[in-house]
């Protein structure tokens, strides 16, 4: 099944009034044939969804690439998005389902019950709620700006979406200390049920409340205050909490904790979209110190006329295409003095101008394997050969 054929099908359950899976982004892009969400093919599920008179809520766009979005008539936007996560929608991963995109009638008598999908034990909550709600007692609020279309959310982190390991006031320190001893965290959540927060543990708050006695014996004797973000807001509305306190906890429109952002998280979060900038940079700095001290002017005539650097009669303006094009012509290789095969060389720059392309239009998800392997492996080559 491809994506036009799913979004017909969706749109024929929605018709009927039928129930309808949530779907992964990641199954939206399988669908379309890619594995990233790079413009063009953003554009395109968008087009086919729209032409069919569907859209996605939350927006595919801005949400953690494992995040499950549900599938929506166009005319349903004007109705608030709460009201539209409230309702019961079944995932592709559930138990019950006769195939991924085909919901049995099992299913459908689960979503009349008032089922949820399945819950992922591993990243639930650890404790249980208490006979008594206090509300989110001891909670900060992060302040954000309005959200804003194309930016990175919080909810792009994974970890804001795995859920988050938690304690009750009345666990003993010991417990709190051998959850985080086991999980190597900094701090706990402390949780009443999924939506009401109590504050945060931290082994800097156990080290600071061991100092004066009594010997504290709870985790309320350590309580201090936790810092809770909404999950679609910037995520750089977040840094300057998580860089004064170290995490963050991302809360979603029902009120639920999703999971938290520690300083790490967001640490490896900017590498993964730095990693392509910075070889990209080593790459073609590397290309220009070898190729344009061997260009001549009457070399930048064989460009486009459209070319600045042919225009300016300035190798420093070529493009990294122009660069690739000089590359190609004989008479320049041949003063380049390498070693190396031509032709592979050449092919191999080409995917890494492809790499270029995805990376400088902002892409919103991060490299894969295969595109940071070619990275890796031009930036190793021309170490060797170019300099």
């Amino acid at each position: 099944m491809n994506l036009e054929q799913a979004a017909k099908y969706w749109k024929q359950r929605l018709t009927e009034g039928k129930p309808i899976y949530r779907v992964r982004v990641r199954r939206l892009l399988e669908l379309a044939g890619a594995e990233r969400r790079g413009w063009a093919i953003m554009r395109r599920i968008t087009e086919t969804l729209e032409i069919n008179g569907l859209r996605t809520v939350p927006d595919f766009q801005s949400v953690w690439i494992d995040a499950l979005v549900s599938i929506r008539p166009l005319d349903a936007v004007g109705n608030a998005e709460g009201q539209l996560e409230e309702e019961i929608h079944l995932t592709e991963e559930s138990e019950d389902a006769e195939s991924p995109e085909i919901p049995s009638d099992q299913d459908a008598i689960a979503l009349s019950a008032g089922g949820e999908p399945p819950i992922d034990k591993a990243a639930a909550p650890v404790a249980e709620a208490l006979n008594s709600p206090a509300g989110n007692a001891g909670v900060v609020e992060v302040p954000v700006v309005p959200p804003m279309d194309g930016i990175i959310r919080v909810s792009s982190i994974p970890s804001a979406n795995r859920g988050v390991v938690s304690v009750l006031l009345t666990d003993s320190i010991s417990k709190a200390t051998t959850l985080m001893s086991f999980e190597g965290y900094s701090q706990l959540a402390i949780m009443q049920g999924e939506r009401e927060v109590r504050g945060m543990i931290t082994w800097e708050s156990i080290a600071k409340r061991s100092m004066v006695a009594p010997e504290p014996k709870t985790v309320a004797d350590c309580r201090v205050d936790a810092h809770v973000i909404d999950s679609d807001a910037a995520l750089f509305d977040a840094f300057p909490t998580i860089e004064r306190y170290g995490y963050v906890l991302a809360r979603s429109k029902k009120r639920t904790i999703t999971g938290i952002v520690t300083s790490t998280d967001f640490a490896v979060e900017l590498g993964e979209h730095s990693y392509g900038f910075m070889c990209l940079r080593t790459i073609e700095m590397l290309i220009r110190k070898k190729l344009h001290v061997q260009v001549t002017p009457a070399d930048l005539l064989n460009l486009e006329e459209h070319s600045r650097a042919r225009a300016e009669s300035d190798p420093a303006l070529l493009t990294f295409g122009e660069n690739v094009r000089l590359l190609e012509r004989n008479e320049i290789w041949c003063r380049l003095s390498v070693n190396i095969d031509k032709a592979e060389f050449t092919k191999r720059l080409l995917e890494i101008r492809d790499v270029r392309n995805e990376v400088m239009h902002f892409g919103p998800d991060p490299l894969d394997a295969n595109q940071k392997r070619s990275l890796k492996q031009m930036e190793d080559f021309l170490r060797q050969v170019f300099i």
